[in-house]
């Protein structure tokens, strides 16, 4: 099997691949936006299938004229991505200054750095996940699509020049093969390791190679016009279905991405020779338009959108997002004419030794910039002294440590030094990192009354037993049985269970991390987990003579106080007017209360936090005097723990009965 010579060499500039790329950048603003196509994000993998098409077709053309140069390819690489990502990450880190909290622009700097190095994607992988709530703050997340694509330009054509010595027929098998082996793994990867398959070039180098298939292979197709409509009517309809019934709890890639990669592939394909119906429509001078302007376009709808996050109170308003959107054509059009443009047409810096000045210089330059500003730690001077305590308060931490030994050891820490006047009492606070949080007012506590307790904290660990988190948390059900273990030896007769417990209870559709599952992670839906075993756990305790109080959970906040106070501050807003409603906090929780109100009464108690953040304007209190009592969307600070002092002493009161 040969290259298509002919089709090589007769390549020629396409309209309606533009118009595809106009087709694939427009749904992907618009899901970022929240403005409508919930699966807008597998535009990206449209874009990976002409990368791949397209970069191919030049390579093997080059290669059938014996004239491929890395240096050359990488000449037009350079010319083609870095002026316009450079301008971008520049002006970003600039304007970054007058907005972001220190911890926030320290983590913009060293993305900054990953991305002037090709390795974003590695970056946000090791984050909180595309499409987790953190994430949507990141200013340059959506860099980790370039990365996936510079590192393909790296190694593939070394692959191809490789085995193009050994014949074309061993550069098709190759591809195949390789495409196959993507593919398996992105199928496999999307539920094992999901985050890994998502950002990193293993799993999505199939995309690629699909255009990359598309190129080289010989693919005959009926010169029935007919059937090219419908192939390409067919692509069409693929690609309108991913983005109208895809959403952020599809997993993706996998399986799930066939159909927009096969809808781009099939689209590109058929119009290869003349165009269909749908490539005539791709091919319109308006779609066209935005097609070529995508790639600056892209790169400035991402920032100008999480800028407006960042300076909203809450949700970011509908017509701010409209004006946003508007500003992304505006400053992508602008980006194209006068910084994307003249270097890919070389009006500047004409010649190869020019063009890999630029790369040395800016890759230095952005590189300094980024390191400049995560070295100094977010440069906290930017702001008054007030502004940097409120800024301040996201970093802080955990007063006590978790108790992850308590597996090695058998044994679990005292909530406080022991007081000789009196024993501990047959008393365990037990949870995750909710109840970690709340460990000073209750250490203050036992320090006031002189008595003793023991404590069992670890984050994203629910204090329910014979449960786990797979694939992230296997390991919860070994903790569990090991603070069970301690609860039996020690003959403790009074639990106090704190915990995120909606984190368990209903899996989360915006980070994808899993909620609960049983000890062997079937299938069953968490919520059902959840209910079931922490009914069964609370009825194992009752036998064992052991009375359970469960804490409810605290007011989640969309948005990080810290950052709404920090904001607000600065700009002169109402403090007591950016968090949620009392009632908007309760809604929050219905699902898990509803379970708790459900358990067995007579050994069970449940206390309600809620009432004690509650507002005489009806929203939930986020600061004291000013200075947030979170430190980020649903932990408090010490500080902040100090004001569930009420709900807890009459606990204490009969915690200490004996």
């Amino acid at each position: 099997m040969n290259f298509d010579t002919s089709r090589l060499e007769n390549f020629r500039y396409r309209p309606d691949v533009d118009g595809l790329r106009a087709l694939a950048v427009i749904p992907v603003i618009f899901f970022h936006a929240a403005l409508g196509f919930p699966g807008g994000f597998v535009g990206v993998d449209i874009f990976f299938v002409i990368s791949g098409y397209l970069i191919t077709t030049i390579i093997a053309k080059d290669i059938v004229r014996g004239d491929f140069r890395m240096k050359g390819f990488w000449e037009r690489r350079i010319r083609r991505i870095l002026p316009a990502a450079a301008f971008m990450t520049l002006c970003v880190l600039v304007g970054a200054a007058f907005i972001l909290l220190p911890h926030q622009y320290e983590d913009l700097g060293k993305s900054a750095v990953s991305q002037t190095f090709m390795v974003s994607n590695f970056y946000f992988w090791q984050q909180d996940g595309y499409f987790a709530a953190p994430s949507d703050f990141e200013l340059l997340l959506h860099t980790w699509s370039l990365a996936v694509e510079e590192q393909f330009y790296l190694l593939f054509p070394l692959l191809l020049v490789f085995l193009s010595k050994r014949g074309s027929t061993k550069v098709i098998l190759g591809t195949v093969l390789l495409f196959a082996l993507s593919l398996v793994w992105s199928i496999y990867g999307v539920f094992s390791h999901p985050a890994a398959t998502f950002y990193l070039l293993p799993a999505r180098t199939w995309e690629l190679l699909l255009g990359s298939i598309i190129a080289i292979v010989p693919i005959r197709l009926p010169a029935s016009r007919m059937i090219l409509n419908l192939l390409s009517w067919t692509g069409l309809a693929l690609i309108i279905f991913s983005f109208s019934q895809y959403s952020v709890s599809t997993p993706f890639p996998g399986l799930a991405a066939l159909p927009p990669v096969l809808g781009a592939g099939l689209l590109i394909l058929a119009n290869r020779d003349s165009l269909t119906t749908p490539g005539k429509l791709l091919s319109l001078p308006p779609v066209v338009f935005i097609g070529k302007i995508s790639y600056s376009l892209y790169l400035w709808h991402w920032p100008l959108l999480v800028f407006g996050k960042h300076l909203s109170v809450q949700e970011t308003p509908v017509e701010t997002k409209w004006i946003l959107v508007v500003a992304s054509f505006l400053m992508g059009y602008l980006s194209w004419r006068f910084v994307e443009g003249p270097f890919r047409s070389k009006t500047l810096l004409k010649t190869r030794t020019q063009a890999f000045k630029l790369f040395y210089v800016t890759t230095i330059t952005v590189a300094l910039a980024g390191t400049v500003v995560y070295k100094m730690e977010g440069i906290p001077d930017r702001f008054s002294q007030e502004a940097q305590a409120i800024a301040a308060v996201a970093n802080e931490e955990m007063i006590l440590d978790d108790t992850r030994e308590i597996r090695k050891t058998g044994e679990l820490p005292l909530l406080a030094p022991p007081h000789d006047e009196k024993r501990p009492l047959s008393v365990l606070i037990w949870g995750d990192s909710h109840a970690q949080m709340m460990l000073p007012v209750l250490q203050e506590i036992c320090n006031d009354r002189k008595v003793d307790v023991h404590y069992s904290v670890r984050a994203a660990h629910p204090p329910i037993l014979d449960t786990n988190r797979f694939p992230d948390r296997p390991d919860v059900a070994g903790f569990n049985d090991a603070v069970f273990g301690f609860v039996k030896k020690h003959d403790i007769k009074k639990i106090v269970l704190i915990a995120r417990w909606s984190k368990y209870c209903v899996p989360d559709p915006g980070s994808g991390k899993v909620a609960i599952t049983d000890r062997d992670g079937s299938d069953t839906h968490p919520t059902e987990v959840f209910e079931s075993h922490l009914r069964k756990m609370v009825d194992t305790l009752q036998k064992l003579g052991v009375k359970t109080w469960i804490v409810r959970q605290i007011p989640y906040q969309k948005r990080s106080p810290v950052e709404l106070i920090f904001h607000a501050h600065r700009l002169g807003r109402d403090l007591d007017t950016l968090s949620h409603t009392t009632e908007e906090a309760k809604a929050y929780h219905t699902t898990v209360n509803d379970i708790l109100d459900r358990l067995p009464g007579k050994h069970v108690t449940i206390l309600d936090p809620i009432p004690y953040f509650d507002l005489k304007n009806g929203r939930t209190r986020i600061h004291i005097e000013g200075i947030p009592i979170y430190f980020d969307e649903d932990h408090l600070t010490a500080r902040g723990s100090k004001i569930l002092r009420p709900l807890f002493d009459p606990l204490f009161d009969e915690l200490e009965k004996p």
